[in-house]
């Protein structure tokens, strides 16, 4: 299975991690004069709304059903599935036209209020970053803005991620949900499919419910990180660091943790994920 997910994540002809632009012209192809042809991870102003789609073909036999049952419950306007609409709403970083201006190699990271999953009190991002690195007698510290509910990340962007960091200290940061069940599905792999989550999550209407989530995604990394060994924080409900950093669906970026310098920064996800592990390795390999 890690070899189709990874394949249709592949949007370029080479392998290093994409331009805004190159992830842009793949998700709506017909902004660049490309015929659409209505499949997942594709999008087009003239789409009809997905609420079922199959993926995954192997020898002509479909493999994957994906259902968005939650949205159909939601009512309006998430009973119709994925939109257009949806897609430039969730996913505005890969809208045609859009600029990144997220924080590049060499630009000082911004620093910005993190909340406690657990309730203690709050901290803010390079703070708890260069606590990290000094914790860990390390000179790097990665900053990783986690999404449980995107299936290529629990499918294996995060385990992958801890293989390549080469020791380099983690601080795990939740965001906005990536694709909550009930008002984006993006995916459809949230309730039906074999990567179906255990508990399915919805849109974060509250810090209770954001913490609730980071909670599960620090059980799911400490499956392969060791049991006490996540540091897991939240954005704050203004999703301030999310729009900061542009980190939906979830992003990665290694930081010098004594000045908080950039040393790397991954491109948008999931795609062409060789590239995004490079980028990490070489960084923390330095």
């Amino acid at each position: 299975m890690r070899y189709m997910m990874d394949g249709l994540m592949h949007v370029t002809v080479h392998y290093d991690d994409p331009t805004y632009k190159e992830v842009q012209d793949f998700m709506v192809p017909s902004s660049v004069g490309n015929p659409f042809k209505d499949a997942p991870g594709t999008f087009d102003k003239n789409m009809e709304p997905r609420m079922t789609e199959t993926a995954m073909t192997v020898m002509g036999m479909k493999t994957m059903k994906m259902s968005r049952i939650k949205m159909k419950d939601a009512g309006d306007p998430h009973n119709k599935g994925i939109t257009f609409e949806k897609f430039a709403e969730h996913r505005g970083y890969a809208m045609p036209g859009y600029e990144p201006k997220h924080p590049k190699p060499g630009d000082i990271a911004p620093d910005g209020k993190i909340l406690s999953i657990d309730g203690g009190e709050p901290s803010t991002l390079l703070a708890e970053a260069k606590k990290m690195a000094t914790a860990a007698a390390s000179d790097k510290v990665i900053i990783c803005f986690d999404a449980i509910t995107c299936p290529f990340f629990r499918a294996y962007a995060a385990e992958d991620l801890h293989k390549v960091a080469n020791g380099v200290p983690q601080l795990h940061v939740y965001l906005r949900e990536a694709e909550p069940c009930d008002v984006f599905d993006a995916g459809g792999m949230h309730c039906v499919t074999p990567l179906k989550m255990k508990r399915f999550i919805p849109w974060h209407k509250n810090e209770a419910e954001r913490a609730m989530a980071a909670s599960d995604t620090r059980t799911f990394l400490e499956s392969f990180e060791g049991k006490g060994k996540v540091n897991m924080w939240m954005d704050t409900m203004d999703d301030n660091l999310e729009a900061l950093y542009e980190a939906r669906p979830w992003r990665w970026y290694v930081l010098e943790a004594s000045t908080g310098k950039v040393l790397a920064a991954t491109g948008l996800a999931p795609f062409n994920m060789a590239g995004k592990l490079k980028k990490i390795k070489e960084a923390c390999a330095k």
